[in-house]
């Protein structure tokens, strides 16, 4: 508990020293720090949602024998299972990534830190909001659209279900963002865009390594 509150100290008096001291003011402070941690973490996060582009482009490769499958075994659930997790062990997919796991779980004190420190730690305005501790329209418009946006540049997304999937996050984002602090939407439009850049280079460079032969899918 004490490291925890050292760690929201530490993030509380970097936002005080950017906003006063640099001069970027509560706004500025606010994107500049979340874009300083994502970039800081980017080396654990960018293996994490490396390991799960490629685990969903192989999946995605076996979407037509996974059908195949439900369909011969459709009153056998088990051994559909069996037959599935066979297919997975062939093609080196496994049902769950724990390295991909225990990433998400070391980058979540670090994510949650910001979060908190923003949300409790800004009084001041930015641009047209005058009180960033406050609920702000326009703010959460921007949190959904970022959210948008970071769904839809993930090309994997099946296509039957990928306007819900682009949608209902976006618009969950924009009724929970109306809800609190506007400097929490910024950081939340501000990540999910740095998000959404990362994806959109992350699967330009599986993609353009699946081409090379230097990637087996």
């Amino acid at each position: 508990m004490a490291l925890w509150v050292h760690w929201l100290n530490i993030l509380d008096g970097f936002l005080s020293f950017l906003s006063s001291q640099v001069g970027l003011g509560e706004g500025l402070a606010i994107i500049a720090l979340t874009l300083l941690v994502r970039t800081l973490i980017l080396p654990m996060s960018w293996s994490s949602a490396y390991r799960g582009c490629v685990r969903q482009k192989t999946i995605a490769r076996l979407e037509p024998e996974l059908r195949r499958l439900k369909e011969e075994f459709a009153d056998q659930p088990r051994i559909y299972a069996e037959q599935m997790m066979e297919l997975y062990r062939k093609n080196g997919v496994s049902v769950t990534d724990g390295r991909t796991l225990l990433a998400a779980l070391a980058q979540l004190p670090v994510l949650l830190g910001l979060y908190q420190a923003i949300r409790t730690g800004i009084r001041g305005g930015f641009l047209w909001v005058k009180d960033l501790s406050r609920p702000d329209a326009g703010f959460a418009i921007l949190a959904g659209l970022a959210t948008m946006l970071l769904m839809s540049v993930n090309p994997d997304l099946p296509e039957h279900v990928r306007m819900m999937l682009i949608l209902i996050p976006s618009v969950m984002a924009v009724v929970i963002a109306l809800k609190v602090a506007s400097a929490v939407s910024l950081y939340w439009t501000v990540s999910n865009c740095y998000s959404a850049a990362q994806t959109a280079v992350l699967h330009h460079v599986v993609a353009r390594r699946i081409r090379a032969g230097a990637l087996k899918i």
